[in-house]
């Protein structure tokens, strides 16, 4: 049986996702200040094996492309409906939930995982960090980065500005078992790395670090929400929306954004790199 897609049960996947996922990826590039964490760029050669797993449209091996001209550059992800086609770049369908071909084991020196939280389930975590590490060769990282869903929130940023909507459209996405899946991953990484003997280093930076990008990356994660929404109202889901309802939230939230409400939460990044002998 074929492992069920939870990210487009979610988010769906189509190119207006494809484009908001691109955007999202910048955005967090800038919060962190880094593509590649500062312990993972200096033990990385002129000519590395770098895969990239959930890769989306395989944006950030397209960005390190160029910085990278003689590396190996696979992205894997497990549908291949938002690939963006690029000469530099090997693209193949693969589920991180699975293991790997024993072709692949040992191949690569860096592994980079992001934003997999949307696809996983809480039982998830250890068996695909296994996945991950057979894919290493020994002296290779894994860096793994997480937004911290589960208190994700939207704030004032000036005394007259509003959230109430906004934090409403995040509490319905956050319905039922949700919740607790959106707090796991970012949590745990650090400590299932170690129990697999990985040398740990981790880094937290809050999303809105930059000023200047805090509205875009507000405007990013409300399509994604607003999308969940719209979705369940299509469905005609039980306890959903009218369409004309999610019309009028999607209004309201306009407003809020314009007023000067915000996101924010913390990325959490932790990188392994996995013994010598």
């Amino acid at each position: 049986m074929a492992e069920k897609d939870i990210y487009a049960e979610r988010a769906g996947r189509h190119p207006a996702e494809a484009q908001r996922l691109e955007e999202q990826f910048r955005l967090i590039t800038g919060a962190l200040g880094w593509i590649l964490h500062p312990s993972v760029a200096r033990r990385l050669g002129d000519s590395p094996s770098i895969a990239d797993v959930a890769t989306g449209t395989g944006i950030f091996l397209r960005l390190l492309s160029d910085s990278y001209p003689r590396a190996r550059l696979d992205g894997y992800d497990i549908s291949s409906e938002m690939f963006v086609a690029n000469e530099k770049v090997n693209l193949s369908v693969a589920n991180a939930k699975e293991p790997f071909p024993a072709e692949l084991h040992g191949v690569y020196d860096l592994v980079h995982i992001r934003w997999l939280i949307a696809g996983m389930a809480p039982e998830d975590w250890e068996p695909v960090l296994h996945n991950m590490l057979q894919l290493l060769k020994p002296g290779g990282a894994i860096q793994w980065v997480e937004p911290a869903a589960s208190q994700l929130r939207y704030v004032r940023g000036e005394p007259g500005s509003k959230t109430s909507t906004m934090t409403k459209v995040l509490s319905i996405f956050r319905d039922g078992p949700v919740q607790q899946w959106l707090s796991q991953g970012w949590s745990t990484l650090p400590a299932l790395m170690e129990k697999c003997g990985l040398e740990v280093e981790t880094d937290v930076v809050s999303s809105d670090r930059l000023v200047e990008a805090r509205r875009a990356l507000t405007e990013n994660s409300l399509v994604a929400f607003m999308n969940f929404v719209r979705m369940m109202a299509t469905k005609q889901a039980p306890g959903a929306m009218s369409p004309t309802q999610v019309d009028e939230m999607e209004a309201e939230i306009a407003k809020e954004v314009e007023s000067g409400g915000y996101v924010t939460y913390d990325l959490h990044t932790a990188v392994g790199f996995k013994p010598v002998n």
